[in-house]
């Protein structure tokens, strides 16, 4: 059942991804703190409080949502998707 879930899932995943990216830098770390209560200092904290953001809103059903090396993946067992990061997030990792 929970496979049934995976195009719902991604699609809420980007269009949080969406929204994040078309914010500016300072607006994106305001966003992070807003919704996550975590105001990070330094890149695992950044990394962990980004997820938590992009979860945040989205029904997972079962999915995990985590960092790689290549965006954000979607998982679920054996089953993973990649999404892309927008720059602005990227940077937001780097700082």
């Amino acid at each position: 059942m929970t496979d049934l879930y995976l195009a719902p899932v991604v699609l809420g995943v980007e269009g949080r991804l969406e929204e994040l990216g078309a914010l500016s830098s300072d607006d994106l770390g305001f966003q992070v703190i807003l919704e996550t209560n975590i105001e990070p200092r330094d890149t695992a904290e950044r990394r962990k409080a980004l997820i938590e953001t992009i979860r945040r809103r989205v029904e997972l059903h079962g999915w995990e949502v985590s960092l790689h090396e290549r965006g954000v993946a979607v998982s679920h067992d054996d089953h993973t998707i990649v999404l892309g990061l927008p720059d602005n997030v990227r940077e937001y990792l780097r700082d």
